[in-house]
């Protein structure tokens, strides 16, 4: 009887497998499930805020792409798995058996739950066109969180305002610098780009309320909104909470470094969902999951005819290119980097190559 391998998510590394199985053939049996039939590219949403790209631009058919590699599409959202009975569940009741199964469906913004009603949700990233259109119309638009992402989307939206609103008054709220993790100097140019191009920016300021009128942070600070964009640290969805398996305090599902679940031998997973036991404290990355994407595909097919498994090493360093409106970057590897609108364009050669890819 043929096997049946369920991969729950579209992202990157999901993908590679996806695009691997267009040149080659297996013999189990492959269903990909994902809520949308479109996987939306991250890397390409401060170009899309900006106006840059259109909608089409920035997703993948995960259908079309799934039906031409001869792989079964499902469009749902799984709610949890079951381990014992090696069965997922989805929230509309269907129920799939599998023999094997692997993981790749990214994170949300971890978040006070009280806070909740008063974001913008884009996360998952099918969402994120819609409710981003809004959001940069609106007349006081706040982000919160200083990372690659909240600057991207707050200098691209700042741009585009400036173009078709004729305003400015885009804020972003920091509890730390921005760009903590690139380091002292890096931070401290992104501060700078940040300033020139009139972006009201507050550091060291956490967030402790938010309510439909206003943002207010620890130091009794309070910022009048029209719209909260939440983009703080990631946080697992519950699917794994609901399943006995081996999960971190945020609740990712815990892999070795096979990017095998050390609760079930049988359960795989990739990218911004899993922790890597070995590298507990590895950043969310697409870069990583994108790295992780041909050893995950290997150790699938290896584990299914009982072969050695492959390790995965994640780099010390990387190229981060970080969006600051007007086709303008921030190229940064290591301790170097640079602004222009060079960077910009590399950083626009590499999503379209990517895109390019999966379609």
């Amino acid at each position: 009887m043929m096997k049946t391998l369920i991969l729950v998510g579209g992202g990157h590394a999901h993908l590679y497998i996806v695009r691997a199985l267009l040149q080659e053939k297996v013999n189990f049996h492959i269903v990909l499930i994902s809520p949308s039939r479109y996987q939306y590219y991250s890397g390409m949403f401060s170009g899309y805020a900006e106006g840059v790209y259109s909608e089409k631009d920035i997703r993948i058919d995960l259908k079309d792409l799934c039906e031409r590699a001869n792989i079964s599409f499902l469009q749902e959202s799984v709610d949890s798995f079951d381990p014992h009975l090696k069965k997922v569940l989805c929230k509309s009741g269907k129920s799939l058996p599998f023999d094997l199964i692997s993981f790749d469906v990214g994170s949300k913004s971890e978040t006070n739950p009280s806070f909740q009603n008063h974001v913008v949700p884009i996360k998952p990233n099918y969402l994120f066109p819609k409710h981003i259109e809004d959001f940069k119309r609106s007349l006081r638009p706040v982000v919160i969180g200083g990372g690659a992402a909240g600057i991207e989307l707050a200098l691209s939206m700042l741009s585009w305002r400036k173009t078709h609103l004729e305003q400015e008054n885009v804020t972003l709220i920091s509890s730390s610098r921005l760009l903590s993790s690139f380091g002292f100097l890096t931070s401290n140019k992104m501060k700078q780009i940040a300033k020139v191009k009139g972006l009201n920016v507050m550091e060291g300021e956490k967030v402790k309320n938010i309510t439909s009128n206003y943002v207010e942070t620890e130091k009794q600070n309070r910022v009048n909104h029209t719209g909260v964009l939440l983009l703080t640290g990631p946080k697992s969805f519950d699917l794994f909470q609901k399943t006995n398996v081996e999960t971190d305090e945020k609740g990712f599902l815990v892999v070795n470094d096979h990017l095998q679940s050390v609760s079930y031998p049988f359960v795989f997973g990739a990218g911004d969902c899993v922790s890597i036991i070995k590298y507990i404290n590895l950043p969310k990355n697409g870069v990583y999951a994108v790295r992780q994407a041909p050893i995950l595909w290997e150790n699938i097919k290896n584990y299914m005819v009982g072969l050695p498994l492959a390790v995965f090493k994640p780099q010390k360093k990387f190229v981060a290119i970080i969006s600051t409106g007007n086709k303008e970057a921030l190229f940064t590897y290591g301790r170097l980097s640079f602004h222009s609108k060079l960077a910009w364009n590399l950083k626009h050669y590499i999503d379209q190559k990517y895109i390019n890819k999966n379609t």
